[in-house]
């Protein structure tokens, strides 16, 4: 009877490290797979409040941007309307000086206005109620409702004493033109009797724009002295 022997066979030292090492990279496996789970879920979280506050930012910024365009275009607008006033006013005045450059002799002047022209109102003559204080029409051009505006001349009235006609384009109304005569009359009496003398015309009007609420209000005067 023959014995067989078997030796055990030596397992080298670094065989049974890296077996070591994988039991332990296997165990500790389940372990970092759940913090970085965490982690992830953690990090999810920032970023959705982050974002909310990005949005936010620029949600704010947008409607600031879009009031401050609103509100630039609302003044671009009252611009424009008051530059069409401006324009219809300064054509009125250049009708207004116009006429008064065309009287060929000592204009007749009364308190209907009956000449388009009108007396220069004193202090004591406005509180009589013999004439119209510009100072009140000035007030009623500028605060009277578009339809209670009547004061003074109208613009086809006076450029149609020049054998013009016609209406300024993209207003609300026409313009209207006052112009007020005052008379300093000369030291020399024969002469003041003869209605020699410096005539102060003072040509003021009121334009609008496309809209009532545009309205510009403009003033020139002119001396002139008649031959005769």
């Amino acid at each position: 009877m023959s014995i067989i022997r078997s030796a055990a066979m030596p397992v080298s030292s670094n065989r049974m490290h890296q077996r070591s090492a994988c039991l332990a990279e296997w165990w500790q496996a389940p372990a970092n797979a759940a913090t970085s789970r965490s982690t992830i879920v953690n990090q999810s979280g920032a970023v959705l409040v982050l974002g909310l506050v990005l949005l936010l930012v620029i949600t704010l910024i947008g409607v600031s941007g879009l009031r401050t365009t609103v509100m630039q275009e609302r003044m671009a607008g009252n611009l424009r309307q008051n530059n069409i006033a401006l324009q219809a006013t300064e054509a009125a005045i250049q009708a207004g000086l116009a006429y008064v450059e065309s009287l060929p002799s000592v204009p007749i002047v009364s308190a209907s206005g009956s000449n388009y022209l009108w007396p220069a109102c004193t202090v004591s003559d406005a509180n009589a109620g013999t004439c119209q204080d510009l100072e009140d029409i000035v007030d009623n051009w500028q605060q009277g409702d578009i339809t209670s505006i009547n004061a003074g001349a109208t613009y086809q009235d006076i450029i149609g004493e020049l054998g013009e006609s016609g209406n300024l384009p993209g207003v609300v109304a026409q313009p209207r033109i006052y112009i007020e005569v005052h008379y300093v009359a000369p030291l020399d009496a024969e002469h003041a009797a003869q209605g020699k003398g410096v005539y102060y015309f003072t040509v003021t009007a009121v334009g609008f724009g496309a809209s009532q609420k545009a309205r510009a209000i403009v003033q020139s005067t002119v001396a002139k002295i008649f031959e005769f």
